[in-house]
């Protein structure tokens, strides 16, 4: 079987789709598993084959099997701390990822699956296609992707690299950080304590349950191989139906069979009013499209939460 490498292993979406990739490949996976990070190091008491390092590291020079496919999941992520702290976003998202695609030129791995996001996206567009308006992110986080997304395309053009980005949308499901605005929810809710909702309840996005992403890029997998070397292409993944945040909050406390207390808040200055994914050049591509519903979604959550929260 041909080994895959994952970046970000004990990360939500890295932990996924390694659980949903075993016995289908041989996988290796990395990630810096700071102590300070409880989810991390709770996910990677359950994985087999991880090991702790830096992505800024040599971390391929090491290796005697190099690669067939490099998922690169590492990063520093969510919009509020980008205002906060930039530098760690630029030194993770932009420095370590051209650490990365240049070991990847140095160590002949050709094909390459990352994770961009829909913050990359410019504001006030009803509908994202990968066409869309990226020219000015309102967060240094999406900035930060898009630069990353320059970089890659760059590149393969110059050096050979078959590259396939993903925008992100809004990614929820058991295991999920907790830093996310699901996570604080479904704490929150359990221990009768208040949300926090933004706009009035007039933010929406386009939820996408971590299944369809793990199933989706299982699928890239295969298809970036046959793409020709070079290749650098971006899709966006997103169930393409937003609700809104105060909808997905009483999703949740529905199925905690809860009251939510709710306290509303202006929207951050480097938070989009909407996201809204057009998949349908994924779609095309893989012959697969994101099917997981809100619903559905949330209760899967909201039943891993009761049993497996983080302690």
């Amino acid at each position: 079987m041909s080994l895959i490498y994952i970046t970000g292993g004990a990360g939500f979406i890295g932990f996924q789709l390694q659980k949903h990739l075993e016995g289908k490949y041989d996988l290796m996976a990395i990630d810096l598993l700071a102590k300070n990070n409880v989810a991390t190091n709770y996910r990677s008491r359950n994985l087999n084959n991880i090991i702790q390092g830096d992505i800024k590291s040599s971390f391929l020079d090491v290796l005697k099997e190099k690669p067939k496919v490099l998922i690169h999941l590492a990063a520093e992520t969510g919009i509020a701390g980008s205002l906060v702290n930039p530098s760690k976003y630029f030194e993770t998202n932009v420095q370590a990822t051209f650490n990365l695609i240049e070991q990847c030129k140095n160590n002949g791995v050709k094909y390459l699956i990352y994770a961009s996001s829909s913050s990359v996206y410019s504001s006030n567009q009803e509908i994202m296609s990968e066409d869309s308006n990226t020219s000015k992110q309102l967060s240094f986080y999406g900035t930060s992707k898009k630069m990353s997304e320059v970089m890659i395309e760059n590149y393969c053009a110059q050096f050979g690299i078959t590259a396939i980005g993903l925008r992100f949308f809004t990614v929820y499901g058991s295991w999920t950080r907790p830093d996310m605005a699901a996570y604080k929810f479904m704490n929150n809710i359990e221990n009768n304590k208040p949300i926090t909702i933004y706009n009035q309840g007039n933010v929406y996005r386009d939820f996408t349950h971590v299944s369809d992403v793990v199933k989706a890029i299982e699928l890239l997998i295969e298809k970036i191989q046959n793409e020709p070397i070079g290749a650098h292409q971006l899709f966006n993944i997103g169930l393409g139906a937003p609700i809104s945040v105060l909808q997905y909050a009483h999703l949740i406390a529905d199925y905690m069979k809860k009251e939510p207390i709710i306290n509303f808040a202006s929207l951050p200055i480097n938070e989009l009013v909407s996201t809204y994914s057009n998949s349908c050049k994924l779609e095309q591509y893989i012959q697969f499209k994101p099917t997981c519903k809100a619903e559905d979604g949330v209760n899967e959550m909201v039943e891993w939460f009761k049993k497996y929260k983080y302690e």
